[in-house]
């Protein structure tokens, strides 16, 4: 019973720690404006998306910057945000993924939904241009809110 109670605190700081907001001097961003993507010599994209899996259907997958929800994905749902050069680091309420960004680079950031102890529990992912555009025509666009 210790060692159950032991991993469960150890998961519970974990999770904690996972939403810790990052240091003040991250880059801030822009959101995007329209597709295709509208980047100039010193800004990127991250795109973050979310597949058509049954699996947590009924879970939504909201990413967070600096505290602040982006965008939160349903099933088949995907979104397009335009940042300056720089890293990020993007949360939700289980895991966090950091993403780095050149002047005129798309990152791709996928979230899975896996089974959890109770629930489900969002999984983020640095994944390839193919993965996403394998099912690029299956998705859906939400618009990006601004975090500033």
């Amino acid at each position: 019973m210790k060692s159950f109670v032991s991993v469960a605190l150890l998961f519970w700081s974990g999770a904690a720690a996972a939403q810790v907001e990052p240091s003040a001097n991250l880059p801030s961003a822009v959101p995007l404006a329209s597709t295709p993507l509208a980047q100039t010599s010193s800004t990127g994209a991250i795109v973050i998306y979310r597949g058509s899996s049954i699996m947590g259907a009924a879970l939504g997958c909201p990413i967070r910057y600096k505290g602040h929800e982006i965008v939160e994905l349903g099933r088949g749902k995907f979104a397009e945000w335009a940042v300056p050069a720089g890293r990020y680091i993007l949360v939700n309420g289980t895991a966090s993924v950091e993403v780095s960004v050149l002047p005129g680079e798309t990152r791709y950031v996928r979230c899975q939904i896996k089974t959890g102890f109770l629930t489900g529990r969002a999984d983020l992912q640095i994944v390839d241009e193919e993965s996403f555009a394998a099912h690029r025509a299956d998705y859906v666009q939400k618009p990006v809110s601004s975090p500033f």
